[in-house]
Formats: structure tokens, C-alpha cells, sequence
């Protein structure tokens, strides 16, 4: 598992010749990069003199960015593994037309699978913006910064999990699942965008 690696080793193998890890789990792993941000604010809000009005905010904040960090470090190999996926299909026997067609239809399958991983990954870094948002106005003022580095990343992490969403669409035949995923897309992109804007616009000093 990607996960297990040290970072020395997953930047290694993400320097490799090998397509897996590529940019879907590196965003992956930017968004929870951010998450951990997110919660380190928290942590660093609650107990906090002068913060008190936060701290039933930030206790919760904590555990709910524990929960979708560890989600988050799966979708890290989720993205790795829907590409072996694609990669698996594509190697599949192609001696007869009835071979043909199973080929055709498990990569059709495969690669539907491979736009749904990111975008469920652009889904949840876009989720984390309202988070890096009340962590930037009501945390410790003393990690607005993280925040917004938070926010950056999390940013990031969608837009760089769209790329791979439009990609794999790209090689779909469903013009229905096509059209309408491309609209949702565009309107995550969007969101994470001003999401990002926010945040930066409540830190600037």
C-alpha cells in the first residue's frame, strides 16, 4: 500500500518510471495533507485563552478531520488501484471478436470506475474548504497561515483530481455519464476555487 511508504519512499516512487503513483494520489494526498492542517488548528485552538467561544466548535472539528483523513489517505490508493484496473482491462486477450467486445466493455468499465474515483476525491477536498474556512475566522489567530495552506492544498487536491476525472471521461462512450460529469466537474472546479478565495481572503493581513 502507498500509504505505508515513508514520504522519502512515496516521492521515490512517484519520480519512477512507473505511472502509479501519479496525480490522482499525490492529490489525494494533498487533500489530506490539508485535512491534517485543518485538525492541527483545531487542536491548537481548544484550550486556548481567549478562544473559548471555539472550543465546542473545534472539539468537533477534531474528530470529524480525523474521520475524513483516514478517508482520504485510502482514496491515495484507491486512485493507484483504479488505474491497474484500466491498465488490467487493456491487457485482456484480443484474439477473437467475442474477445473483442469483453476487452471493450471491461475497459469501458474500468475506465467509468477510474472518473468516479477523483471525482469522489474532488467531492470531499471541496467538503474540506468550509472547514479550512472556520478554522482561518474562528481558530487559534495564531495559525491563520495553516489555514490557508490548508485551503491551498485542498484546492489542489480538487482541481488536480478533475484533470483526471476529464481525462478518463475523455475515453468514454456514454455521451450521457460524459455530458454529465463534465457539468459536474465544472461546477466542482468552481466551488473549490471560491472556497479557496475565501479562506486567503480571511487570512490576508
Amino acid at each position: 500500500m502507498l500509504t505505508e511508504l515513508s514520504v522519502k519512499e512515496f516521492l521515490s516512487k512517484t519520480a519512477s518510471d512507473s505511472p502509479a503513483p501519479g496525480g490522482g494520489s499525490v492529490s489525494a494526498l494533498c487533500a489530506a495533507a490539508g485535512c491534517a492542517l485543518v485538525q492541527m488548528v483545531a487542536g491548537l485552538t481548544v484550550g486556548k485563552k481567549g478562544c473559548e467561544a471555539a472550543w465546542p466548535e473545534m472539539e468537533a472539528m477534531t474528530a470529524e478531520m480525523e474521520r475524513r483523513r483516514e478517508t482520504l489517505l485510502r482514496a491515495v490508493d484507491e486512485d493507484a488501484e483504479s488505474f491497474d484496473r484500466v491498465m488490467a482491462a487493456f491487457g485482456l486477450p484480443k484474439a477473437s471478436e467475442e474477445e473483442k467486445k469483453a476487452r471493450s466493455a471491461a475497459i469501458q468499465a474500468a475506465t467509468r470506475e477510474a472518473a468516479l474515483v477523483p471525482y469522489r476525491l474532488a467531492e470531499a477536498a471541496c467538503g474540506l474548504l468550509e472547514f479550512c474556512q472556520a478554522a482561518a475566522e474562528r481558530g487559534n489567530p495564531n495559525t491563520a497561515s495553516d489555514a490557508a495552506v490548508a485551503a491551498m492544498l485542498c484546492r489542489t487536491a480538487a482541481l488536480g483530481a478533475l484533470y483526471n476525472v476529464r481525462i478518463n471521461l475523455s475515453s468514454l462512450k456514454d455521451e450521457a455519464f460524459k455530458a454529465e460529469y463534465a457539468q459536474k466537474a465544472d461546477a466542482l472546479e468552481k466551488a473549490a476555487v471560491a472556497g479557496e478565495q475565501k479562506v486567503l481572503a480571511a487570512v490576508r493581513v
